[in-house]
């Protein structure tokens, strides 16, 4: 099978004009290779029909025809364009191509499958996402510019597909493609992309004012000719060098303005529109002339003062200079004037401040060398400019990268993002039971660092629990504090299943679990942390059957150390109480009295104390209200000791911990703070804050004087807005499941 006879007569039309146009730009060499290109992609699709029945070759030739005429590039992509896709329709091997035309040529060809393999259904929640990724997913900007060249011929033609793909194409070309070609300054195939779009998404209102500006067409260009014709005498009799260009409306920039502003199409202002570019003034003179002109067509129409725009005295950050106005014309039709010099127009057209720039956020400045590049090859038509570029072109235009989920919506992650970080963007659950992944259909480790356009399944498993090595695995630090945080869940609950063993354990053995136990018990295996030595029960590393002997040998250790101490000893204790009037008196002079005050409560003074005789930490000093005070006081009370502080103690400062409990709303925390450190001149030496279900936990230690100095200090914080709770921490204080 060969080409169908009725498709001959389009096929040699479309090749000579493709050839005509090349002869124009290449040598010999070049317009052989791209024989050769158009010999290849004829040979591999003759026998192929695409849905609408034309031969594949016609689609490769428009495409190609594009790229030169209304783009201007180079014989490379050229070549790329002729067989682009081949293989994504199994007609023949990227090898292939590599092979005949070499690294570049299928690099390309590669770079547009992998655009036209992106998952856009979910497009419209999600454009600006999209255009950025595509911008991203290639290092070689004429993968871009293939891919906008086959969407215009795919749009021209857009009636060859069924009405759902017809859909489909006009979404993407409306949301993607679009705002594309207006970024690089195709503002030609951005108007073409925008219209057609327009025309099979919203046929009604498109046609509406399609017919309005067919009916009216002759009308305008007549009142627009009649318009111009004072100014052109003025400007001629002034001896100006001008020229003047006309601004038609598209279809879609009309319907916009409807839409936006609701209003009838004979309300636009600029549906009428010249701009007036002044040639050959001088740099120090542009500012002048400008004005000088808008007073000549002031002089002539009247302006309307609440639509002019100056931009030449005070240029647009972005650097655009332009003089707008908005004149009554004759008939009282609105026409909008842009006054500007040669220079002005090329810098908006082209330059740092092209008119795709001033007009979109600047969300965009990452891009601007980048196209700028392209647009200046673009402009000049330079056939190997674009070529040369691409070795420049390859740097990132940002730090992030897209990854696709299974149904299609975009995840923006950091360059160097592995599977856990794309598990854990989903959610914290997804991630802490994250075992791996299929990328692309293939199925990768934890570890494995995506790419930009990757598709990504996560695979999970129920025994899965986080890892300390995973932090040095992610690339986000947002992730490495989740998997902290999952961490530190993970061990708190182990030790809360640890701690409940115990407790039942000592139940049974009618012992009661105090902290004098729980001392024993972690010095006798060897932990520093009650919370390893917890988790250490729930992992079953401690035999809990072992330890009813370790306390009983413990209980008989402490009695012998008890009636170790001597009469003398205790002769001792008495005259010294005797000295200080039966109290002992405690204050920062440490050379009397051997004393640390007990951590278990933290004393300051203003409470009421007692001193406590260790056997081998001298005497620690409790208050009365301590969780172990009772303990001491009924089981040793031939080892409690009175005490009391003296004035010259209030001169000190000493560790208080706080607990604060409010809602957490912004910058309570700051308030708190600052009512701390300000109002009360009060050192902070930490502090730790939990939240959940809008309710704050803030734990706080600070250094303070006195009772009466904590007491006035609290009443303080719980004035605050916000603060439904502040006191003193202690043993039996409340906590919120959050700590």
């Amino acid at each position: 099978m060969s080409i169908p006879e009725k498709f001959k007569d389009e096929l040699n039309c479309l090749y000579t004009n493709l050839m005509d146009l090349c002869a124009k730009s290449f040598s010999p060499n070049d317009i052989e290779s791209i024989q050769k290109a158009y010999d290849l992609s004829l040979a591999h699709s003759e026998t192929k029909l695409r849905i609408s029945g034309e031969p594949y070759i016609l689609h490769h030739l428009r495409v190609a025809i594009i790229l030169q005429d209304l783009i201007g590039l180079g014989k490379t992509t050229i070549i790329a364009a002729l067989v682009h896709d081949l293989v994504q329709d199994n007609l023949t091997s990227l090898e292939t191509i590599k092979k005949e035309f070499g690294d570049e040529v299928s690099g390309i060809v590669e770079g547009v499958i992998k655009i036209s393999s992106l998952y856009t259904k979910k497009l419209s929640l999600q454009s600006e996402n999209f255009i950025t990724l595509i911008l991203t997913i290639s290092d070689d900007v004429r993968i871009i510019l293939v891919k906008i060249a086959d969407r215009l011929d795919n749009i021209r033609k857009i009636k060859n597909f069924d009405e759902e793909k017809q859909k489909k194409i006009a979404q993407e070309t409306r949301l993607l493609y679009a705002p594309i070609a207006h970024r690089l300054g195709l503002y030609h195939i951005k108007t073409e992309f925008e219209d057609i779009s327009l025309r099979h998404i919203d046929p009604e209102p498109y046609f509406s004012i399609a017919q309005q500006l067919k009916t009216t067409k002759k009308a305008r260009e007549a009142y627009i000719e009649k318009f111009s014709q004072p100014i052109r005498e003025i400007l001629e009799e002034k001896g100006y060098d001008y020229e003047f260009k006309g601004r038609p409306k598209s279809v879609n920039s009309i319907y916009g303005k409807v839409q936006k502003k609701g209003i009838d199409i004979s309300e636009i202002f600029d549906l009428f529109a010249i701009r007036i570019i002044l040639k050959n003034t001088p740099l120090e003179k542009e500012k002048e002339e400008c004005w000088n002109v808008y007073s000549l067509v002031t002089n002539i129409y009247k302006p309307n003062p609440l639509r002019l725009r100056d931009w030449i005295s005070t240029p647009r950050p972005s650097g655009y200079e332009s003089l707008h106005t908005t004149v009554i014309g004759p008939d009282d039709h609105w026409v909008e004037i842009q006054i500007r010099t040669n220079r002005m127009d090329e810098v908006a057209e082209k330059g740092d401040a092209a008119h795709w720039k001033y007009k979109e956020s600047a969300n965009e400045k990452d891009h601007d060398s980048w196209l700028r590049n392209i647009r200046d090859a673009l402009e000049v038509k330079d056939t190997e400019a674009i070529d040369d570029f691409k070795n420049t072109a390859k740097q990132k235009i940002n730090s992030d990268i897209f990854v696709f989920t299974p149904k299609g919506d975009i995840k923006k992650l950091r360059d160097g993002a592995t599977i856990l970080d794309f598990a854990y963007s989903i959610h914290s659950k997804v991630g802490n039971t994250c075992t791996g992944a299929r990328v692309n259909e293939k199925i990768v480790p934890i570890k494995y660092k995506l790419k930009n356009g990757d598709t990504v399944e996560v695979i999970t498993s129920k025994n899965q629990k986080p890892r300390d090595e995973w932090i040095n695995i992610v690339a986000s630090s947002r992730t490495k504090a989740r998997i902290k945080k999952a961490i530190n869940e993970t061990l708190f609950k182990q030790a809360e299943i640890g701690k409940e063993m115990l407790e039942r354990k000592m139940s049974q053995l009618k012992l009661e679990m105090g902290d004098q136990f729980i001392l024993k018990l972690l010095g006798h295996f060897k932990y520093k942390r009650a919370l390893d030595f917890y988790q250490a029960i729930a992992d079953e590393k401690i035999d809990l059957q072992s330890i009813k002997g370790v306390l009983a040998k413990s209980k008989s250790e402490d009695d012998s150390k008890d009636e170790a101490i001597t009469e003398a000893s205790a002769a001792e204790y008495t005259k010294r109480r005797n000295d200080e009037s039966d109290f002992l008196v405690i204050d920062k002079d440490l050379k009397n009295v051997d004393y640390k005050l007990a951590k278990c409560c933290k004393p300051i003074p203003g409470d009421n104390i007692f001193g406590f005789v260790t056997v081998d930490r001298g005497i620690q000093i409790h208050r009365y209200n301590c969780p172990n005070a009772k303990d001491l006081r009924t089981r040793y009370s031939y080892r409690i000791v009175p005490a009391m502080w003296t004035d010259r103690s209030k001169d000190s400062a000493f560790l208080v911990e706080l607990v604060v409990t409010g809602l957490d709303k912004i910058g309570i925390m700051n308030h708190i703070s600052e009512v701390i450190s300000k109002n009360h001149q009060v050192n902070m030496r930490s502090i730790a804050i939990n939240t959940k279900d809008g309710i704050f936990q803030g734990f706080i230690t600070v250094f303070i004087n006195s009772l009466n100095h904590l007491d006035l200090l609290l009443t303080n914080i719980n004035n605050i807005k916000g603060v439904l709770k502040a006191e003193r921490l202690n043993k039996n204080t409340i906590v919120t499941e959050s700590s």
